[in-house]
Formats: structure tokens, C-alpha cells, sequence
């Protein structure tokens, strides 16, 4: 823990650079906050916090910027832990009972983008209980198979599959009857359980092996089909940041990540039980985000979890600002989806 003047300069200094983007001197700390201590106080405290990892110095006679020890210092010790009547208002504007889960949910990010300046994000959960209808094996080349496979809900997801032996028609027809067999009508989970090491023996260890590899090639394809969709909105916010307007490439891979989608579900789907998360800067198992913080908090349908919904935005984020913000978004859908569903 830091002491009390440590921890009010470390307030400061966070404040003021969420305000400027720029580092902060502490001529501007004096100034701007009555800590009742000299600038040279505060430029000892400050260097003194440097060595100990909350602050850095991005150039010699510069001044210094929160790290991500020091963001998350702020965050579970200093915050305010006020919210504004400006927050909840916005989430009155929601539409009525009735609209589909996808129009709720975009509805719901314009509202939470438009409030906190940042791009908001929502994923709505997996499911694995959906069945295999079909699973046809199309040869393509010798060494090639066109893997297709349709679920009870209409999607289908058409994948090419390399394979290390050459099969003949005859060989892939046996091989798609078993696999058939093992997944046609089971629900996703249950074939995500199949281990391929227990798949049944055929005519040659040749046509084994094939049919390992395409089951593990099927089991992709339902885990894919089975994750849940991610919106977004708000990326102009992102636009607007004068560290991205600097660090062009930073940007491009921060859109890289939201156009792809699938890296950030999969992240949203890994959290644990925790209400809200908040993930700071190098704290992101995703590379390209070690640049942003994200923000975010379960959503309910009856009281069941039904998604994930929250912002992204610069590791200077307002905090302050955010997690209220966050936290009435996810409240708001969640009574919005138990009302239209369960009403």
C-alpha cells in the first residue's frame, strides 16, 4: 500500500493525465491540486513512485504517466465511487419489450458508447446444446477434403481440410458413415467430449488417421458454429484519441482485433465469475489490446447468464466514468431480456 501522499499524488497525477493524454509534471500538480506540499515534495514522491513501478517517464524531461500497476493501484483504491444521474438516463432510452436479442443489444451499445465516449461491446453466451444435423465429407484433391457441417439451427460452416494420406471415394464414404455415426444428432457439447484417440478402427491405419483428423477438423467447426455472436459500436470514439492519432499502427491492431471478433469472445468467454472485469493495458492476454482497457460485466436473461457487455478504450480511461457506466449498461439489458423473455 502507498502511504497517504503517495497515493494522493498517484490520484493526481492519474486524474491528470486522463484529462490531457500528456504526462504530468508536478508544477501542474501543485497547481490544479491542494496536496499542501512543495513541487520538489511531489517530484521526489513521484520519482520514488517511478522505482517502485506506478509511474513512468516516457522521455527524460518529461513528466510522468500512470503504468498499468499504477491504473489498477487507482482503481480498486482510489476512485471515487460516484455515479451520475447523466449515466442512468441514458439507459431509459432503451427500447420496449418485444425486439430480438441482437436489436436489444445494438441498441443498448449506442446508448453505452454514446455515454462513455469509448466503443462498447457486448457477446452473448455459447451454445452448446444445439444438435449436428449433417456432416458431409466433399473430396477436393487427393490430400484435401471440403468438410461441411449444418447444425438444427441453420447455420453452416464449410471448412477445408488437409489430410496426410490420399483417400480414395470408397475410403471417404466409409469414413463419413462412421463419422456420422459419432456426431449426427448430438448436441455440440457432446461432441466436443468425442476423443478422437477412441474412434473406431476401419480397413487401414491410413483411413484411422483420416478419420481423426476430420473429427478433429468437425469438432472446430461445431465449437465455432457454438460460439455466441460479439457487436460492437463506437469505434469513432477510438479515432478521436490523440495516442492513437499518433501511434497509427497501435490503432490498426485494435481494429484488427474488433473486425475479427473471435479473439475478444473468446476472451469475454474465459472470464470467471466475477461481476465486472476490468483489464488493464499489459494486463490483456491479447497483445494488440495491451494499448486499451477493457471494461466489462455479466448480463442476465431470468437470471440465467446470457452474455457479456463493456467498454474499450485507451489504458487512460475514465474509470470513474466507465464502470458505473458498465455496470447500469449490463442492469438495464438484464431486466430489458427478463422482461421480454419471461414476461
Amino acid at each position: 500500500m502507498l502511504d497517504t501522499r503517495k497515493a494522493a499524488i498517484l490520484r493526481a497525477v492519474a486524474r491528470e493525465h486522463i484529462r490531457t493524454g500528456e504526462p504530468v509534471g508536478s508544477q501542474a500538480i501543485v497547481q490544479r491540486y491542494a496536496l499542501g506540499v512543495k513541487p520538489a515534495t511531489v517530484r521526489n514522491e513521484m520519482a520514488a513512485m517511478t522505482e517502485y513501478g506506478y509511474l513512468a517517464q516516457p522521455h527524460t524531461s518529461a513528466g510522468r504517466v500512470p503504468t498499468t500497476r499504477g491504473y489498477r493501484y487507482y482503481v480498486e483504491h482510489l476512485m471515487s465511487g460516484t455515479t451520475t444521474l447523466r449515466i442512468e438516463s441514458y439507459f431509459r432510452r432503451l427500447p420496449e419489450p418485444g425486439e430480438s436479442l441482437t436489436e436489444l443489444l445494438q441498441a443498448t451499445l449506442q446508448l453505452l458508447a454514446r455515454a462513455a465516449q469509448s466503443v462498447a461491446f457486448a457477446a452473448t453466451t455459447r451454445d452448446e446444446t444445439m444438435r449436428v444435423l449433417r456432416c458431409v465429407l466433399t473430396p477436393c484433391a487427393p490430400r484435401r477434403v471440403l468438410s461441411v457441417v449444418v447444425t438444427e439451427h441453420g447455420e453452416v460452416d464449410n471448412r477445408l481440410v488437409d489430410l496426410q494420406y490420399a483417400s480414395s471415394q470408397r475410403a471417404l464414404n466409409r469414413i463419413q458413415s462412421v463419422l456420422a455415426t459419432m456426431i449426427e444428432g448430438q448436441t455440440v457439447r457432446t461432441v466436443l467430449t468425442l476423443d478422437p484417440a477412441h474412434a473406431p478402427a476401419l480397413e487401414s491405419p491410413a483411413e484411422r488417421e483420416t478419420l481423426v483428423s476430420l473429427l478433429r477438423a468437425v469438432q472446430q467447426q461445431v465449437q465455432d458454429i457454438a460460439e455466441g455472436e460479439l457487436l460492437y459500436d463506437g469505434m469513432v470514439y477510438l479515432l478521436r484519441l490523440p495516442e492513437f492519432q499518433r501511434e497509427v499502427r497501435q490503432l490498426e491492431a485494435v481494429l484488427r482485433v474488433l473486425e475479427a471478433r473471435k479473439p475478444l469472445y473468446r476472451l469475454l468467454q474465459q472470464s470467471g465469475d466475477a461481476e465486472l472485469h476490468i483489464t488493464i493495458g499489459e494486463e490483456n492476454p491479447i497483445d494488440a489490446l495491451r494499448s486499451c482497457t477493457l471494461v466489462y460485466a455479466r448480463y442476465y436473461a431470468g437470471g440465467r447468464p446470457a452474455g457479456m457487455i463493456g467498454l474499450m478504450g485507451p489504458v487512460r480511461m475514465d474509470y470513474d466514468h466507465a464502470l458505473p457506466a458498465v455496470r447500469h449498461a449490463a442492469n438495464a439489458l438484464s431486466d430489458l431480456l427478463t422482461r421480454t423473455l419471461y414476461s
